[in-house]
């Protein structure tokens, strides 16, 4: 047992389809105006899997600040070319709260960036101002993917977030990624999240993990488990809104609720 692991609180109820829905309807008053924002040094380790889950698991406002097409919003079902404009930016450059596109039963509501938000990243002073601000608006938590490493809106999501989930598998490069991740955002209320877990990691995987946790004194969570048949899921919906388990996406269903809860605890205390 790693010593910086968090133990997951017990379920809400016995039947995870319900326990979702009383998560969201517990997150949407206890979290309203908290801001999210998931983030890490390197891509392709469940970064936005794991931003759709929490905002659709805590009824969050989803805010893609990733302007790669492989982004959050793009795998819920937006894209790009059908849009004159970024969403974001035009919210940015108005000063108004973003229209949001509503998610409906099966996905969270969504604020697209778009490519144009690489070159018009704005100052991470005043996205943490607006970010604040709309959640506010909203009356509604916001949960915030970030583009891959560091940038001024990525700085910005952060500064505004009472927690920032970092996604990590357990391997060489993505924890001597994480390594440095850490070393580089001291003073950020990071989490660590392990992400496609194995069944059975190798222990000097878990001893480094538990390194550096303990290095820079930060909290790790449950670990989410490999699901070889994620990457290749068609369906432009959170895996939580599922209408029915299956033996197949039960464990990740359980994992994200699990993951969502202890988040949305972190982001409470913190207030």
């Amino acid at each position: 047992m790693m010593s910086a692991v968090i133990s997951p609180p017990p379920a809400a109820s016995l039947d995870l389809l319900a326990s979702v829905e009383e998560l969201r309807a517990w997150s949407r008053t206890t979290l309203a105006g908290h801001v999210i924002a998931v983030a890490a040094g390197k891509g392709g380790v469940g970064k936005s899997t794991l931003a759709a889950e929490l905002a659709y698991c805590l009824d969050a406002v989803l805010v893609d600040a990733d302007w790669d097409d492989g982004c959050v919003s793009r795998a819920l079902g937006w894209r790009r070319e059908t849009r004159a404009r970024s969403p974001l930016l035009d919210a940015l450059d108005s000063g108004r709260a973003p229209r949001l596109i509503r998610g409906g039963t099966t996905k969270p509501d969504l604020v697209p960036a778009g490519p144009d938000l690489e070159a018009h990243q704005p100052r991470p002073e005043k996205f943490a101002d607006h970010l604040t601000r709309w959640a506010r608006e909203w009356k509604r938590p916001v949960v915030i993917d970030t583009h891959p490493g560091s940038g001024a809106a990525t700085y910005g999501a952060m500064a505004a977030a009472h927690v920032v989930p970092c996604p990590t598998e357990l391997g060489e490069k993505d924890l001597n990624a994480l390594a440095g991740w850490c070393e580089k955002l001291q003073g950020y209320p990071l989490y660590i999240v392990p992400s496609q877990v194995p069944k059975s990691p190798a222990d000097s995987h878990l001893d480094w993990l538990d390194k550096i946790a303990i290095t820079y004194d930060l909290k790790v969570s449950s670990e989410i488990p490999r699901a070889d048949w994620l990457p290749q899921r068609k369906a432009r919906t959170a895996l939580c809104a599922a209408k029915s388990l299956s033996k197949r996406n039960t464990p990740m269903i359980s994992a994200y609720i699990t993951t969502a809860r202890e988040v949305a605890e972190r982001a409470r205390n913190a207030s």
